[in-house]
């Protein structure tokens, strides 16, 4: 029997203590929140690192573990348990560190209990993923492929609210982004998360109707069972309008976000009067959510 070292969310403690069982020797690490830089320093002598939970847990794991695939166990649809680099957030923004390929495990019943607002924010993510894997300039026939996958599980997902399905569409879209990796909506969602402590997930969730929008993709809504750009963005807006986003400077935001190589990969062309506009209308709305009052008559739709 080996040693383990087992990261994990604190919904997942059962299961962490579970599978702590089956080694001679194990260490715990309870996530909470984005991990940092820190990490970087932190040093394991157990033979496996196991990842449970959602991006920040399976991140965790991936780094400590260093070259040694980690073992991830995936509770969320984030699909950081599929590729083979994590995310680290400092002040200044984030870094991207290349990992070992982890080893992917499915429990079926992981996320039974996955709260819905959880639930509705992973959701939003495996979104993002999808949609910007699949208008990349780097995507793929296989990224296509996986991509056209992921959306049509979690439209299914939509209707049956499987949380098992959920999670596999998530995995399907992390696939894509390992190919292609991810451009505008994650891009423009990095300043919120590193200077504003926004999560990952409801920062692209409520930015990704926007993009979409002005992207005006037109192979998106047929892979979505849908008849257009507006009913996709009708969608996306009805599990992201409640997401809150802090008070930021439209101009100021789009000078930082223009400095992330990626902005330029997707498949039209942001200038930054456009991402100013963008950012400007994602602020409207949010205010909209705080004070009614203070919003201009309509109902603050894109």
């Amino acid at each position: 029997m080996r040693s383990a070292l087992i990261v994990y969310s604190k919904s997942n403690k059962a299961l962490a203590l579970k599978i702590a069982q089956g080694y001679k020797d194990t260490d715990f690490l309870t996530v909470s929140g984005q991990p940092g830089t820190d990490l970087l320093r932190f040093k394991t002598d157990k033979d496996v690192v196991i990842g449970i939970g959602g991006g920040s847990a399976i991140d965790t794991a991936k780094v400590i573990s260093g070259r040694k695939p980690a073992i991830t166990i995936p509770s969320t649809a984030s699909g950081a348990a599929i590729t083979p680099y994590a995310t680290l957030w400092k002040a200044g923004g984030k870094i991207s560190v290349a990992t070992a390929k982890p080893i992917l495990k499915f429990i079926p019943g992981i996320a039974k209990s996955l709260p819905a607002e959880t639930a509705r924010l992973t959701m939003l993510d495996a979104f993002a993923h999808a949609i910007e894997s699949l208008w990349s300039v780097n995507a793929t026939g296989p990224s296509r492929r996986y991509c056209a996958r992921a959306l049509r599980m979690l439209m299914s997902y939509i209707k049956s609210k499987d949380n098992d399905l959920l999670i596999k569409a998530g995995n399907e879209a992390g696939k894509a982004i390992e190919i292609s990796k991810t451009n505008v909506v994650h891009a423009s969602s990095y300043p919120f998360t590193s200077r504003y402590g926004l999560s990952h997930a409801a920062a692209c969730g409520k930015l990704l109707p926007y993009f979409v929008q002005f992207m005006d993709y037109a192979k998106l809504p047929y892979l979505m069972g849908l008849e257009s750009t507006r009913q996709v963005v009708s969608l996306l807006r009805k599990y992201s309008r409640n997401i809150i986003m802090p008070d930021f400077k439209p101009d100021r935001l789009a000078g930082m976000i223009l400095k992330y190589k990626r902005i330029k990969d997707g498949p039209r062309r942001l200038a930054k009067s456009d991402l100013v506009y963008i950012l400007s209308r994602v602020r409207e709305d949010s205010a909209c959510k705080k004070s009614p009052k203070a919003c201009r008559a309509g109902d603050g739709s894109i």
